[in-house]
């Protein structure tokens, strides 16, 4: 690795993301080793953020998976962003019954657990919570230090392996016959692009006994946890979201935050509550994205972006 390890004391957010921005769509090597000591790793595509502060990452591995009870077990596991020269080693770690650590050099961290160099990043993690999402178990990581290198990653989309594509510059104009106004409505389609990203989480939220205000509260907090009352309403209303005072006063009576001063804090339990909240919404994004190619992931962004920039609703408006 050309940067130096970076310990937990250490662990910078901007650097934090840089090294996460080598994930492209993924392909990742994930290791452990189980109670006896024997090295476990495997090929996944499942990898995402959840937190940058605290640093938390995740990755998810199907229940039917002979490697879940190591998994399940182990305290430490590290996730090793493949580089782009390192396709052979994504191969033999995809494969079943074979040894995949046989004639390969590996240093070893916290656990015992196996470290593969060579890698565009490293991010070695303490075991923080696991849950189930549908047909796979999600592992939500601590980040505990983590390595970056100046390599191109590894990218892998609809069954092959790819190169990292350039955002497009420019799409297309819509040609399609534009007679059908609720066929053809933006916001028909990005209506039902936003009930179907926020299904997962929305399903997990309510069986929390949250509502989508709670919700709301709970995320703006988890990006800035010290805001005043009249903060969090405005940003809350940047995302359609109308905050009444009674819903703070609520989360206070559930223990989820706290108001000192005129200020808006997240107690412990919120803070918790928002993370593990946060990485089912990675988890589901990750399934969406792994459907799409990188440059029409970058597309996607890009055009939403400028969507908001150029037709921005605020909370006035809409009234």
């Amino acid at each position: 690795m050309s940067d130096a390890v970076k310990g937990l004391e250490q662990i910078d957010p901007v650097a934090f993301r840089n090294a996460l921005g080598s994930f492209i769509t993924g392909v990742t090597i994930v290791t452990t080793c189980d109670p006896e000591g024997n090295f476990v790793g495997l090929t996944a595509n499942s990898f995402n953020s959840v937190s940058l502060e605290p640093p938390m990452v995740l990755w998810s591995l199907g229940l039917n998976s002979g490697s879940l009870p190591a998994f399940r077990q182990a305290p430490w596991w590290a996730v090793h962003v493949l580089a782009s020269e390192q396709e052979v080693l994504s191969g033999r770690f995809a494969k079943r019954g074979i040894d995949k650590f046989a004639g390969l050099e590996v240093s070893l961290g916290p656990g015992g657990i196996p470290l593969i160099d060579g890698c565009a990043a490293r991010f070695i993690c303490r075991t923080a919570f696991e849950y189930e999402g549908g047909d796979h178990a999600i592992f939500v990581g601590a980040v505990t230090a983590f390595e970056r290198a100046q390599r191109a990653p590894l990218a892998f989309h609809q069954g092959r392996y790819a190169r990292v594509l350039e955002p497009a510059a420019a799409v297309a104009p819509y040609a399609a016959d534009d007679t059908k106004f609720g066929r053809h409505f933006l916001g028909h389609y990005l209506g039902r692009a936003h009930y179907e990203l926020f299904n997962d989480i929305r399903r997990e939220y309510r069986k929390r006994g949250l509502r989508g205000t709670d919700y709301t509260i709970l995320t703006v907090l988890g990006i800035d946890d010290d805001c005043t009352l009249e903060t969090l309403v405005a940003r809350a209303a940047r995302g359609g979201v109308e905050v009444a005072p009674r819903a703070v006063e609520d989360l206070e009576l559930r223990g989820l935050l706290r108001l000192t001063d005129g200020r808006v804090h997240l107690t412990a339990t919120g803070r918790q509550m928002v993370i593990e909240l946060i990485a089912v919404a990675q988890a589901s994004q990750a399934r969406i994205e792994d459907r799409l190619a990188p440059g029409e992931i970058a597309m996607l962004r890009q055009l939403i972006e400028r969507l908001i920039d150029t037709a921005p609703l605020t909370a006035e408006a809409a009234g």
